[in-house]
């Protein structure tokens, strides 16, 4: 009896530290650390939008290899930049290199950031702890901030703030435009 009842004791000590290593496990990880894609929208008014100027990762800036932490989306000057998403801003105004920008935290935990706006989005009521729409104005292209010309840069950060190709997440502005059809805010 003696016997059994070690092997008893054994063998719930031992379930007992795989279900504490599973359990850190799962706090560990993040509840929707890729989700799948495409699940964001397009940015920028798709009508009025031209080309991919310049991809996310490694190019050459000032002589040195550096990672372009976005896309840059071009459309003319003035064209509607979109909440790819529903989500809260956490930070909106100027930096140095990004001009004027808004970024913007979902669900999920994943942040999209908008840079070279035209204006300072605050001035439309886009500011901190202000919740858009999926497809809701937060501002328009422009060229503030380190910019070659009039372009949306938009970044995708992950839940741990790293930078990911914001490419293979986003619609493409046709299938961006069939959404909106079928949810009426589009002809």
């Amino acid at each position: 009896m003696g016997g059994t009842g070690s092997v008893g004791r054994v063998f719930c000590w031992r379930g007992m530290r795989i279900a504490v290593f599973a359990t850190v496990l799962m706090l560990a990880a993040p509840a929707d650390p890729a989700p799948r894609a495409p699940w964001l929208l397009f940015p920028i008014d798709v009508r009025r939008f031209d080309r991919v100027s310049s991809p996310f990762g490694l190019r050459r800036l000032g002589g040195h290899r550096r990672l372009h932490r976005g896309v840059d989306l071009v459309a003319p000057p003035g064209s509607w930049v979109v909440a790819a998403r529903e989500g809260r801003v956490t930070d909106a105004g100027r930096a140095r290199a990004c001009g004027w920008y808004v970024t913007v935290q979902h669900e999920n935990g994943w942040r999209t950031v908008y840079c070279h706006l035209r204006s300072d989005p605050r001035q439309r009521g886009i500011s901190e702890g202000v919740y858009v729409p999926a497809m809701g104005i937060v501002g328009e292209v422009g060229s503030t901030g380190h910019s070659t010309g009039p372009h949306l840069h938009f970044s995708l950060l992950d839940y741990r703030g790293e930078a990911r190709d914001p490419l293979p997440a986003l619609y493409t502005p046709e299938e961006t435009l069939r959404v909106l059809k079928r949810m009426g805010l589009a002809k």
